[in-house]
């Protein structure tokens, strides 16, 4: 168990995970957007290249940012490539020392995009905030993981320790007041990195003042047997991996642990089904 990440977020709130994913994961997810943004550009009879960039910014001529970064957003989570990222042997062991093994993902989310053209948008250029005000509980987990991140496009901001200070005051999504003597920190961080962080953490975004788009997914990660402290049930998730116990759950079928339910059964064993899952 690697007790420096649990350490971290307990004394400041946030945690980075260095080198954890691997570099192929990383290009397979720019090909995925590429391809997406490919298809979008196709269907409206648009001119495209092969470069992720171009094709980006020619999409913002026929859609919002927000459909763009919900649309690929989507198509990662249908392609099974956020499950991929976090079931990345690293990152899954950090995940499982600091949530336990029943893990799940939020799959309502969208990419988190940022551009020279959107830095005067406050719904693209966040200011501070706490997850928890649209709804995330303290029992989650964001995790925010840059995709496309060159030097100078900046990456996240937040205060240390913010999280110990419970649910801070806010008006229009903005912080009503914030204790004196804080520590702001800008997060470094790289590609094949992520940052882990409470759902109490204030954070904002870093203006991105390079001519190319950074890309990150943020996606908010639980334990499913951990009491919702906030409005988390609302939410869509998607079962990451399942304990023993909860394959057990499985096999057994419902709380009355059946008796010979499944016995004599022609379909495939399901015991073959659960024990083939990670």
């Amino acid at each position: 168990m690697n007790t420096n990440t649990t350490d971290n977020l307990i004394e400041n709130g946030y945690a980075v995970v260095k080198d954890c994913i691997d570099k192929k994961i990383i290009d397979v997810i720019k090909n995925n957007i590429n391809e997406n943004l490919i298809r979008i550009l196709k269907k409206s009879k648009k001119k495209y290249t092969k470069d992720l960039v171009k094709n980006y910014y020619e999409v913002k001529n026929i859609l919002s940012q927000h459909e763009i970064q919900v649309i690929l957003a989507k198509q990662l989570v249908d392609n099974n490539l956020i499950s991929k990222i976090l079931l990345n042997k690293k990152v899954f062991q950090e995940l499982t020392d600091i949530l336990g093994s029943d893990i799940e993902y939020q799959t309502d989310m969208e990419l988190a995009i940022n551009d020279k053209q959107a830095t005067n948008d406050d719904y693209l250029v966040k200011k501070y905030h706490q997850e928890f005000w649209s709804g995330v509980g303290v029992e989650s987990l964001l995790i925010w993981i840059p995709i496309h991140l060159l030097p100078d496009m900046g990456t996240m901001e937040l205060i240390e320790k913010s999280h110990t200070w419970g649910h801070v005051p806010h008006r229009n999504r903005e912080p009503i007041t914030i204790p004196k003597n804080h520590k702001q920190k800008s997060i470094d961080i790289k590609e094949g990195s992520i940052l882990i962080m409470t759902a109490l953490t204030l954070h904002q975004t870093v203006k991105n003042k390079h001519k190319q788009p950074r890309i990150a997914i943020p996606v908010v990660v639980r334990n499913f047997y951990y009491p919702n402290t906030n409005n988390t049930d609302l939410f869509n998730f998607k079962k990451l991996h399942l304990s023993f116990f909860s394959k057990f759950r499985k096999i057994l079928g419902n709380k009355q642990y059946s008796p010979f339910r499944t016995l004599g059964q022609k379909r495939k064993s399901i015991f073959e089904k659960y024990n083939k899952q990670r």
